[in-house]
């Protein structure tokens, strides 16, 4: 039996305080993007009105090296009547040849559809390899099939903090491509469930995999 079947890896948390937050819009100073990660239940972010409205994670490159992350699940607690209800999930991958002059480029991964409820809803991404972003529309429209994923458990073990090098990942999976890891992350608001199109978010927490 494939010992990597019987230890799954085990996500962490993929916001640090290093990691760069950008906002399309922020309704006042009181409920600023700093709110999305500050873990209260008690303070938000909110747009201004108008559509769409985008929130962008940029993530620390500990080194030229670094092949980014792989972002596995996302989870959303907004105010209700305030709901994003039609969300665009875009990846910015880390380029197959890291010392190459090739231009990273923003890709569709995933659409979600949050419920106008004030609850957290979680939601599973898919993994953003070279198939499944060539295989989503970078238009607005829905992706009409599902994008071809690599399962949690298929993956190599890792470390405590969630690393894994992408050569253990290129040797179990030989047919994966290789640019598995993204850069940064951004979710587009296309739709409200508030007539002005404004959004509410009280938590925004991402979860994955760091790759070495």
């Amino acid at each position: 039996m494939n010992k990597n079947l019987d230890n799954p890896l085990e996500m962490v948390s993929l916001i640090s305080p290093d990691t760069l937050i950008k906002v399309s819009s922020t309704l006042d100073k009181s409920v600023g993007k700093k709110n999305l990660i500050d873990g209260s239940p008690e303070t938000c972010w909110t747009s201004q009105q108008g559509l769409p409205q985008t929130i962008t994670l940029t993530f620390p490159s500990s080194s030229s090296s670094s092949r980014g992350v792989i972002p596995k699940t996302l989870s959303l607690t907004f105010q209700g009547g305030f709901v994003g209800q039609t969300c665009a999930i875009h990846v910015r991958p880390v380029p197959v040849h890291l010392d190459s002059s090739e231009k990273a480029t923003w890709k569709v991964l995933k659409y979600i559809y949050p419920e106008d409820v004030n609850r957290r809803q979680t939601f599973t991404l898919p993994t953003p390899t070279v198939t499944t972003v060539n295989s989503a529309l970078s238009s607005s429209s829905e992706p009409s099939t599902p994008p071809v994923t690599v399962g949690v458990s298929a993956l190599p073990s890792a470390s405590t903090d969630g690393r894994i090098g992408p050569e253990d990942i290129i040797d179990a999976h030989p047919t994966v491509e290789k640019r598995l890891g993204i850069s940064a992350l951004k979710l587009t608001f296309e739709t409200s469930s508030d007539f002005f199109g404004r959004v509410t978010i009280y938590d925004l927490e991402l979860k994955g995999y760091r790759l070495g």
